[in-house]
C-alpha cells in the first residue's frame, strides 16, 4: 500500500504517534527543520538505531537525536570522501610512476590494450572527455591518441578501478597488489559518500552481513587491532580497506592532516554522548573508527 504524502506538520504528528519525542527539539523547531534544512526521509532513516516497545513505538527517542545523527553522518561522509579522494589521486600517481619507469611501456600501448579489453569503459571515459566543457583544449590536442598520463586525468573512479584490475593482472607488480586487493572494497565507502547515502544505520545487522571477509582485509584489520568478528559487518570491512589504502599510499603530512580531521569528527560524535550512552552499536562503530584513525598515526 502506498504511503500518503505529508507536509511538515503532518510529519511531526506522525512521528509523535510513533513515540518520537519533541522535548529537546520542539515541534516548531522540527517543522522549520523539515521545511528548510533537511527532509524527513533522510532524518527518519536514523530511527532504526533506536528500539521500539511491544506496540511499535520508539523508546527514548527525541527528534533532536535524529537531527544530531544526520549532522554527524554528514561530517563522517565528508571525512571519508576526503580520504577516498586522497587515495584516488595517490593511486594515479603510483600507476603513472610504474608505467613511465617501465622500459617495456611507451605510454600509449597500455591505453590501447585497455581500450581493446574494456571498450565500454574506454568509450565512457572518451565521451566524458569529449563533452567536458572545461577540457576542450586538452581534448583537441589528445583525442586522436590518448597517452596514459592524460587517460589518468579523464577517467572516472569506476574506470580507475577497472584499470587497476587490468594493470595488476598484466604486470603483477608488487606495489599494485595491495591496491588491487583493497580498492574493490573501499570503493563502496567512496560511492556511498559521493552520493550522500546515510552510513550510520543498519550497523552490525543481518542486512549488512559479510560471511567470509578476505584474507587481505583480515590482515589489515589486525594492524588496526580490529577484531575479525567485526569484519562481518560490510561497512567495517570496507572501512578497513579504505584506511589501509590511505596509510600505505599517502604521505606522513597528509596523514597528520586527516588524523586531525578524524579527531574533530569523533569530538563531534561525543558532543551529546549522553544521548547515545545506551546505544551499543553506535558506540562500537565509533570505537572502531577511532582505532582506524589512530592507525594512520602509526609510524
Amino acid at each position: 500500500m502506498s504511503k500518503p504524502m505529508m507536509n511538515s506538520s503532518q510529519l511531526v504528528k506522525h512521528m509523535q504517534e510513533k513515540g518520537i519525542k519533541f522535548e529537546i527539539a520542539s515541534p516548531k523547531d522540527a517543522r522549520y527543520m523539515l521545511d528548510n534544512t533537511n527532509y524527513y526521509f533522510k532524518l527518519a532513516s536514523y530511527r532504526v538505531n533506536f528500539p521500539k516497545d511491544s506496540k511499535g513505538r520508539y523508546i527514548n527517542l527525541d527528534f533532536a537525536y535524529l537531527t544530531d545523527l544526520a549532522s554527524i553522518d554528514m561530517q563522517l561522509r565528508d571525512y571519508l570522501l576526503d580520504l577516498s579522494l586522497d587515495i584516488e589521486h595517490g593511486i594515479k600517481v603510483i600507476l603513472l610512476h610504474q608505467i613511465v619507469n617501465d622500459p617495456k611501456e611507451d605510454g600509449y600501448t597500455i591505453v590501447r590494450e585497455f581500450k581493446d579489453k574494456f571498450p565500454k569503459y574506454y568509450d565512457r571515459a572518451f565521451d566524458a572527455f569529449k563533452n567536458n566543457r572545461y577540457e576542450k583544449d586538452m581534448f583537441h590536442k589528445y583525442h586522436e591518441v590518448i597517452p596514459v598520463w592524460v587517460f589518468m586525468e579523464i577517467i572516472t573512479f569506476g574506470t580507475l578501478l577497472r584499470f587497476v584490475d587490468f594493470y595488476y593482472k598484466k604486470t603483477h607488480y608488487k606495489r599494485i597488489k595491495p591496491i588491487f586487493n583493497h580498492l574493490k572494497y573501499s570503493k563502496h565507502i567512496r560511492n556511498a559518500c559521493a552520493h550522500s547515502n546515510p552510513l550510520l544505520l543498519n550497523l552490525f545487522s543481518s542486512k549488512e552481513f559479510l560471511p567470509h571477509p578476505s584474507d587481505p582485509v583480515k590482515a589489515a584489520a589486525r594492524l588496526m587491532k580490529v577484531s575479525n568478528s567485526y569484519l562481518q559487518d560490510l561497512k567495517i570491512n570496507d572501512l578497513v580497506s579504505l584506511f589501509y589504502l590511505h596509510k600505505i599510499i599517502e604521505s606522513k603530512k597528509m596523514s597528520e592532516h586527516r588524523i586531525r580531521q578524524g579527531n574533530r569528527l569523533v569530538e563531534r560524535f561525543h558532543r551529546h554522548e549522553e544521548w547515545y550512552a545506551d546505544n551499543t552499536k553506535l558506540n562500537t562503530f565509533f570505537s572502531i573508527l577511532i582505532q582506524m584513525i589512530d592507525y594512520l598515526n602509526i609510524q
